[in-house]
Protein backbone atom coordinates (compact mmCIF):
# COMPACT_ATOMS: atom_id res chain seq x y z
CA UNK A 1 0.00 0.00 0.00
CA UNK A 2 2.73 2.63 0.77
CA UNK A 3 4.18 4.56 -2.17
CA UNK A 4 7.53 3.19 -3.37
CA UNK A 5 10.68 4.86 -2.08
CA UNK A 6 13.44 5.94 -4.47
CA UNK A 7 16.06 3.28 -5.05
CA UNK A 8 18.96 5.71 -4.66
CA UNK A 9 19.69 9.40 -4.17
CA UNK A 10 20.92 9.68 -7.78
CA UNK A 11 17.78 8.09 -9.17
CA UNK A 12 15.66 10.30 -6.94
CA UNK A 13 17.46 13.42 -8.19
CA UNK A 14 16.85 12.48 -11.84
CA UNK A 15 13.18 11.87 -11.23
CA UNK A 16 12.91 14.99 -9.11
CA UNK A 17 14.24 17.04 -12.01
CA UNK A 18 11.29 15.92 -14.12
CA UNK A 19 8.86 16.70 -11.32
CA UNK A 20 10.36 20.17 -10.86
CA UNK A 21 10.13 20.79 -14.61
CA UNK A 22 6.40 19.95 -14.53
CA UNK A 23 5.90 22.00 -11.40
CA UNK A 24 7.67 25.03 -12.87
CA UNK A 25 5.48 24.85 -16.00
CA UNK A 26 2.22 24.81 -14.03
CA UNK A 27 2.83 26.97 -10.97
CA UNK A 28 2.19 30.72 -11.09
CA UNK A 29 4.87 32.99 -9.72
CA UNK A 30 3.53 35.62 -7.27
CA UNK A 31 3.42 39.05 -8.88
CA UNK A 32 6.50 41.09 -8.11
CA UNK A 33 8.67 38.01 -7.32
CA UNK A 34 11.14 36.96 -9.98
CA UNK A 35 11.33 33.20 -10.36
CA UNK A 36 14.41 31.57 -11.93
CA UNK A 37 13.72 29.04 -14.69
CA UNK A 38 13.72 25.32 -13.87
CA UNK A 39 16.30 23.25 -15.68
CA UNK A 40 17.99 19.89 -15.21
CA UNK A 41 21.18 21.68 -14.26
CA UNK A 42 19.49 23.25 -11.26
CA UNK A 43 17.34 20.32 -10.22
CA UNK A 44 19.70 18.88 -7.60
CA UNK A 45 20.33 22.35 -6.16
CA UNK A 46 16.56 22.89 -5.96
CA UNK A 47 16.22 19.56 -4.15
CA UNK A 48 18.87 20.56 -1.65
CA UNK A 49 17.33 23.97 -0.97
CA UNK A 50 13.92 22.38 -0.58
CA UNK A 51 14.79 21.45 3.02
CA UNK A 52 13.29 24.68 4.33
CA UNK A 53 10.09 24.04 2.43
CA UNK A 54 9.97 20.43 3.63
CA UNK A 55 10.52 21.50 7.23
CA UNK A 56 7.46 23.76 6.99
CA UNK A 57 5.36 21.32 4.95
CA UNK A 58 3.96 17.83 5.11
CA UNK A 59 7.42 16.24 5.48
CA UNK A 60 8.05 17.90 8.83
CA UNK A 61 6.79 14.90 10.78
CA UNK A 62 9.28 12.02 10.69
CA UNK A 63 10.11 12.02 6.96
CA UNK A 64 13.64 12.66 5.75
CA UNK A 65 14.41 14.23 2.36
CA UNK A 66 16.17 11.14 1.03
CA UNK A 67 13.18 9.01 2.06
CA UNK A 68 10.47 11.23 0.58
CA UNK A 69 8.49 10.24 -2.48
CA UNK A 70 8.30 12.50 -5.48
CA UNK A 71 4.71 13.35 -4.62
CA UNK A 72 5.67 14.36 -1.08
CA UNK A 73 8.46 16.59 -2.36
CA UNK A 74 6.14 18.27 -4.82
CA UNK A 75 3.50 18.83 -2.15
CA UNK A 76 6.09 20.33 0.20
CA UNK A 77 7.31 22.76 -2.44
CA UNK A 78 3.75 23.66 -3.39
CA UNK A 79 2.99 24.39 0.26
CA UNK A 80 6.02 26.65 0.53
CA UNK A 81 5.08 28.50 -2.66
CA UNK A 82 1.55 28.98 -1.36
CA UNK A 83 2.98 30.41 1.84
CA UNK A 84 5.23 32.79 -0.13
CA UNK A 85 2.33 33.76 -2.37
CA UNK A 86 0.19 34.57 0.66
CA UNK A 87 2.99 36.66 2.16
CA UNK A 88 3.49 38.50 -1.15
CA UNK A 89 -0.25 39.20 -1.36
CA UNK A 90 -0.19 40.63 2.14
CA UNK A 91 2.74 42.89 1.24
CA UNK A 92 0.96 44.10 -1.90
CA UNK A 93 -2.15 44.87 0.14
CA UNK A 94 -0.04 46.85 2.60
CA UNK A 95 1.51 48.82 -0.27
CA UNK A 96 -1.95 49.49 -1.72
CA UNK A 97 -3.17 50.78 1.66
CA UNK A 98 -0.12 53.06 1.91
CA UNK A 99 -0.70 54.36 -1.63
CA UNK A 100 -4.35 54.99 -0.86
CA UNK A 101 -3.34 56.95 2.24
CA UNK A 102 -0.85 58.94 0.16
CA UNK A 103 -3.51 59.75 -2.44
CA UNK A 104 -5.88 60.88 0.28
CA UNK A 105 -3.21 63.14 1.80
CA UNK A 106 -2.53 64.56 -1.66
CA UNK A 107 -6.25 65.24 -2.15
CA UNK A 108 -6.47 67.04 1.21
CA UNK A 109 -3.40 69.09 0.34
CA UNK A 110 -4.89 70.08 -3.03
CA UNK A 111 -8.16 71.03 -1.35
CA UNK A 112 -6.29 73.18 1.13
CA UNK A 113 -4.34 74.85 -1.69
CA UNK A 114 -7.58 75.44 -3.58
CA UNK A 115 -9.15 77.06 -0.51
CA UNK A 116 -6.11 79.28 -0.05
CA UNK A 117 -6.07 80.45 -3.66
CA UNK A 118 -9.79 80.33 -4.36
CA UNK A 119 -11.65 83.50 -5.19
CA UNK A 120 -14.31 84.49 -2.69
CA UNK A 121 -17.92 84.77 -3.77
CA UNK A 122 -17.73 88.57 -3.63
CA UNK A 123 -15.65 88.80 -6.80
CA UNK A 124 -17.18 92.08 -7.93
CA UNK A 125 -16.37 93.75 -4.64
CA UNK A 126 -14.41 96.98 -5.13
CA UNK A 127 -10.95 96.87 -3.57
CA UNK A 128 -9.30 100.16 -2.56
CA UNK A 129 -5.53 100.12 -2.97
CA UNK A 130 -2.70 102.39 -1.94
CA UNK A 131 0.10 101.51 -4.39
CA UNK A 132 3.31 103.19 -3.34
CA UNK A 133 1.35 106.28 -2.27
CA UNK A 134 -0.93 106.39 -5.34
CA UNK A 135 -4.58 105.50 -4.82
CA UNK A 136 -6.12 102.91 -7.15
CA UNK A 137 -9.45 101.07 -7.22
CA UNK A 138 -10.42 97.89 -9.00
CA UNK A 139 -12.61 94.82 -8.54
CA UNK A 140 -11.53 91.75 -6.66
CA UNK A 141 -12.31 89.75 -9.79
CA UNK A 142 -9.61 91.60 -11.76
CA UNK A 143 -7.01 91.06 -9.05
CA UNK A 144 -7.91 87.35 -8.89
CA UNK A 145 -8.22 86.74 -12.64
CA UNK A 146 -4.82 84.98 -12.87
CA UNK A 147 -5.85 81.85 -10.98
CA UNK A 148 -3.04 80.15 -9.10
CA UNK A 149 -0.85 83.27 -9.01
CA UNK A 150 0.41 84.96 -5.87
CA UNK A 151 -1.62 88.04 -6.75
CA UNK A 152 -4.85 86.01 -6.92
CA UNK A 153 -4.04 84.34 -3.61
CA UNK A 154 -3.35 87.68 -1.93
CA UNK A 155 -6.78 89.06 -2.89
CA UNK A 156 -8.81 85.83 -2.73
CA UNK A 157 -10.47 87.06 0.48
CA UNK A 158 -8.72 84.49 2.65
CA UNK A 159 -5.94 86.85 3.75
CA UNK A 160 -7.65 90.23 4.02
CA UNK A 161 -6.94 90.48 7.75
CA UNK A 162 -3.21 90.07 7.12
CA UNK A 163 -2.77 92.91 4.61
CA UNK A 164 -0.88 96.06 5.48
CA UNK A 165 -3.21 99.05 5.36
CA UNK A 166 -2.84 102.80 5.34
CA UNK A 167 -4.53 105.12 7.84
CA UNK A 168 -7.73 105.10 5.77
CA UNK A 169 -7.95 101.30 5.66
CA UNK A 170 -6.77 100.84 2.06
CA UNK A 171 -4.60 97.81 1.28
CA UNK A 172 -1.03 99.06 0.90
CA UNK A 173 1.28 97.65 -1.80
CA UNK A 174 4.84 98.93 -1.66
CA UNK A 175 5.58 98.68 -5.38
CA UNK A 176 6.17 101.15 -8.21
CA UNK A 177 2.79 102.81 -9.03
CA UNK A 178 3.25 103.32 -12.82
CA UNK A 179 4.42 99.72 -13.35
CA UNK A 180 1.62 98.25 -11.24
CA UNK A 181 -0.84 100.46 -13.12
CA UNK A 182 0.29 98.91 -16.43
CA UNK A 183 -0.10 95.45 -14.95
CA UNK A 184 -3.56 96.25 -13.62
CA UNK A 185 -4.63 97.68 -16.97
CA UNK A 186 -3.58 94.46 -18.72
CA UNK A 187 -5.55 92.34 -16.24
CA UNK A 188 -8.64 94.43 -16.95
CA UNK A 189 -8.23 94.00 -20.71
CA UNK A 190 -7.78 90.24 -20.34
CA UNK A 191 -11.29 90.00 -18.91
CA UNK A 192 -12.83 91.32 -22.13
CA UNK A 193 -10.32 89.82 -24.57
CA UNK A 194 -11.05 86.93 -26.96
CA UNK A 195 -8.93 84.53 -29.05
CA UNK A 196 -9.64 86.72 -32.09
CA UNK A 197 -8.77 89.91 -30.19
CA UNK A 198 -6.21 89.13 -27.45
CA UNK A 199 -5.21 91.75 -24.92
CA UNK A 200 -2.00 93.52 -25.92
CA UNK A 201 0.85 93.42 -23.47
CA UNK A 202 1.71 96.72 -21.79
CA UNK A 203 4.09 99.01 -23.63
CA UNK A 204 6.95 99.35 -21.17
CA UNK A 205 9.93 101.66 -21.76
CA UNK A 206 13.21 99.80 -22.17
CA UNK A 207 14.84 101.54 -19.19
CA UNK A 208 12.26 100.16 -16.71
CA UNK A 209 11.57 96.80 -18.39
CA UNK A 210 13.80 94.82 -15.94
CA UNK A 211 11.83 96.24 -12.99
CA UNK A 212 8.55 95.44 -14.74
CA UNK A 213 9.60 91.84 -15.45
CA UNK A 214 10.64 91.49 -11.80
CA UNK A 215 7.18 92.65 -10.75
CA UNK A 216 5.58 90.08 -13.08
CA UNK A 217 7.67 87.30 -11.55
CA UNK A 218 7.01 88.45 -7.98
CA UNK A 219 3.23 88.26 -8.41
CA UNK A 220 3.51 84.89 -10.22
CA UNK A 221 2.05 86.17 -13.50
CA UNK A 222 4.61 84.98 -16.07
CA UNK A 223 2.61 82.00 -17.33
CA UNK A 224 -0.65 83.96 -17.27
CA UNK A 225 0.72 86.82 -19.33
CA UNK A 226 3.25 85.12 -21.56
CA UNK A 227 2.35 81.44 -21.47
CA UNK A 228 4.90 78.83 -20.33
CA UNK A 229 7.80 80.51 -22.06
CA UNK A 230 10.40 81.89 -19.71
CA UNK A 231 12.79 84.44 -21.22
CA UNK A 232 13.01 85.53 -24.84
CA UNK A 233 14.42 82.74 -27.02
CA UNK A 234 14.55 81.25 -30.53
CA UNK A 235 10.85 81.15 -31.44
CA UNK A 236 10.97 78.21 -33.86
CA UNK A 237 13.17 76.17 -31.50
CA UNK A 238 10.68 76.83 -28.71
CA UNK A 239 7.70 75.76 -30.84
CA UNK A 240 9.56 72.59 -31.83
CA UNK A 241 10.29 71.89 -28.16
CA UNK A 242 6.66 72.44 -27.12
CA UNK A 243 5.44 70.23 -29.97
CA UNK A 244 8.08 67.55 -29.52
CA UNK A 245 9.07 67.70 -33.21
CA UNK A 246 12.13 68.43 -35.34
CA UNK A 247 12.69 72.15 -35.82
CA UNK A 248 13.00 71.78 -39.60
CA UNK A 249 9.63 69.96 -39.83
CA UNK A 250 7.27 72.50 -38.26
CA UNK A 251 5.10 72.78 -41.39
CA UNK A 252 5.02 69.01 -41.95
CA UNK A 253 3.80 68.61 -38.35
CA UNK A 254 1.11 71.29 -38.89
CA UNK A 255 2.54 73.78 -36.40
CA UNK A 256 3.22 76.53 -38.96
CA UNK A 257 2.34 77.29 -42.57
CA UNK A 258 4.77 79.10 -44.88
CA UNK A 259 3.23 80.94 -47.85
CA UNK A 260 5.18 82.80 -50.58
CA UNK A 261 3.56 85.21 -53.02
CA UNK A 262 5.72 83.64 -55.75
CA UNK A 263 8.20 80.85 -55.41
CA UNK A 264 11.39 79.62 -57.01
CA UNK A 265 14.31 77.61 -55.70
CA UNK A 266 13.44 74.79 -53.29
CA UNK A 267 10.04 73.07 -53.58
CA UNK A 268 7.19 74.33 -51.42
CA UNK A 269 7.28 71.25 -49.17
CA UNK A 270 10.82 72.21 -48.13
CA UNK A 271 10.18 75.87 -47.35
CA UNK A 272 9.96 75.03 -43.63
CA UNK A 273 13.66 74.12 -43.56
CA UNK A 274 14.65 77.78 -43.70
CA UNK A 275 13.59 77.91 -40.00
CA UNK A 276 15.61 74.83 -39.01
CA UNK A 277 18.67 74.93 -36.80
CA UNK A 278 21.05 75.62 -39.70
CA UNK A 279 18.72 76.46 -42.60
CA UNK A 280 19.68 75.67 -46.20
CA UNK A 281 23.16 75.25 -47.64
CA UNK A 282 23.70 76.53 -51.18
CA UNK A 283 19.92 76.55 -51.64
CA UNK A 284 17.48 79.20 -50.55
CA UNK A 285 13.93 80.28 -49.89
CA UNK A 286 13.35 82.59 -52.83
CA UNK A 287 10.70 84.20 -54.98
CA UNK A 288 10.27 83.69 -58.70
CA UNK A 289 13.05 86.08 -59.73
CA UNK A 290 11.70 89.15 -61.49
CA UNK A 291 8.28 89.17 -59.81
CA UNK A 292 7.73 92.28 -57.68
CA UNK A 293 6.90 92.87 -54.86
CA UNK A 294 7.25 89.64 -52.90
CA UNK A 295 6.03 88.44 -49.53
CA UNK A 296 6.78 85.66 -47.07
CA UNK A 297 3.90 84.88 -44.74
CA UNK A 298 4.17 82.56 -41.74
CA UNK A 299 1.00 81.45 -39.99
CA UNK A 300 1.32 79.92 -36.50
CA UNK A 301 -1.37 77.25 -36.20
CA UNK A 302 -1.13 76.28 -32.51
CA UNK A 303 0.80 79.12 -30.92
CA UNK A 304 1.00 82.88 -30.72
CA UNK A 305 4.32 84.68 -30.91
CA UNK A 306 5.82 88.01 -30.07
CA UNK A 307 8.82 88.68 -32.30
CA UNK A 308 11.50 90.82 -30.62
CA UNK A 309 14.32 90.27 -33.08
CA UNK A 310 15.36 88.42 -36.23
CA UNK A 311 18.44 87.26 -38.12
CA UNK A 312 18.45 86.73 -41.90
CA UNK A 313 21.17 84.97 -43.94
CA UNK A 314 21.25 85.38 -47.73
CA UNK A 315 22.47 82.89 -50.33
CA UNK A 316 25.97 83.88 -51.40
CA UNK A 317 25.64 82.90 -55.07
CA UNK A 318 22.60 85.17 -55.61
CA UNK A 319 23.01 87.88 -52.98
CA UNK A 320 24.39 90.55 -55.34
CA UNK A 321 21.58 90.25 -57.89
CA UNK A 322 18.60 88.90 -55.99
CA UNK A 323 18.61 90.03 -52.34
CA UNK A 324 16.70 93.17 -51.42
CA UNK A 325 18.53 95.37 -48.95
CA UNK A 326 15.30 96.79 -47.48
CA UNK A 327 11.96 95.29 -46.51
CA UNK A 328 9.02 95.67 -44.13
CA UNK A 329 8.02 93.32 -41.36
CA UNK A 330 4.52 93.12 -39.92
CA UNK A 331 3.16 91.25 -36.89
CA UNK A 332 -0.56 90.54 -37.00
CA UNK A 333 -2.60 93.65 -37.74
CA UNK A 334 0.04 96.05 -36.45
CA UNK A 335 1.63 98.69 -38.65
CA UNK A 336 4.59 97.31 -40.66
CA UNK A 337 8.13 98.08 -39.51
CA UNK A 338 10.71 99.24 -42.07
CA UNK A 339 14.02 97.36 -41.90
CA UNK A 340 17.21 97.26 -43.96
CA UNK A 341 20.65 95.67 -44.20
CA UNK A 342 23.47 96.10 -46.76
CA UNK A 343 23.68 92.49 -47.96
CA UNK A 344 26.76 91.61 -50.05
CA UNK A 345 28.96 88.59 -50.78
CA UNK A 346 30.93 89.54 -47.66
CA UNK A 347 27.90 90.50 -45.53
CA UNK A 348 25.54 87.57 -45.86
CA UNK A 349 24.05 87.60 -42.34
CA UNK A 350 22.34 90.50 -40.60
CA UNK A 351 23.16 89.32 -37.11
CA UNK A 352 20.35 89.94 -34.66
CA UNK A 353 18.19 92.85 -35.74
CA UNK A 354 15.84 94.29 -33.07
CA UNK A 355 12.13 94.47 -33.83
CA UNK A 356 10.56 97.53 -32.25
CA UNK A 357 7.28 99.39 -32.52
CA UNK A 358 3.80 98.63 -31.22
CA UNK A 359 3.81 95.09 -32.62
CA UNK A 360 6.54 93.98 -30.20
CA UNK A 361 4.03 94.03 -27.34
CA UNK A 362 1.37 91.87 -28.98
CA UNK A 363 1.15 88.11 -29.40
CA UNK A 364 0.06 87.25 -32.94
CA UNK A 365 -0.47 84.17 -35.09
CA UNK A 366 0.76 85.64 -38.38
CA UNK A 367 3.86 87.53 -39.50
CA UNK A 368 4.71 88.90 -42.96
CA UNK A 369 7.88 90.08 -44.70
CA UNK A 370 7.43 92.28 -47.80
CA UNK A 371 10.36 92.77 -50.20
CA UNK A 372 10.22 95.40 -52.96
CA UNK A 373 12.37 93.18 -55.21
CA UNK A 374 13.79 89.65 -55.05
CA UNK A 375 14.92 87.72 -51.96
CA UNK A 376 17.10 84.61 -51.50
CA UNK A 377 17.28 83.49 -47.86
CA UNK A 378 19.17 80.45 -46.60
CA UNK A 379 18.23 80.88 -42.96
CA UNK A 380 15.72 82.84 -40.85
CA UNK A 381 15.94 83.00 -37.05
CA UNK A 382 13.19 84.66 -35.02
CA UNK A 383 13.76 85.74 -31.42
CA UNK A 384 10.98 86.40 -28.95
CA UNK A 385 8.28 84.74 -26.89
CA UNK A 386 5.80 81.95 -27.56
CA UNK A 387 2.48 81.13 -25.96
CA UNK A 388 0.18 78.19 -26.69
CA UNK A 389 -3.17 79.19 -28.15
CA UNK A 390 -6.00 78.81 -25.68
CA UNK A 391 -8.71 76.64 -27.21
CA UNK A 392 -12.17 77.95 -26.17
Amino acid sequence: GAPPRPASHGAMSNALNDELQDLGATMETPEGIESPPFSPATGIEAASTANAAIAAGPLAVGVRLEEATYEELAEAIKARLEKDRFKSTQQMEEVEVAQKSLRENQRLLEEMEHRILSISAQTEEVVELNVGGQLMSTSRAVLCSAEGSLLAGMFSGNFDSGHRRDKDGRIFLDVDPPLFSKLLSHLRLRRIASPECPAPLPLVPEEVKPEYEMLIRYFGLESFMYGDIGPSSNIMARIAELGGVCQSKLQSKELIRVVLSTTGGVPGLNHEEVFGQTGFHERSLENSYGAQPNTITVKFLKHRVRVEGMELRAKQADVQSHMSTSWTFRQGSEAPMHMSYPFSRYELSTGRLPVSGSGVNTFVDEIVWSFPRDFCLEHIVLFGRVMTKRIP
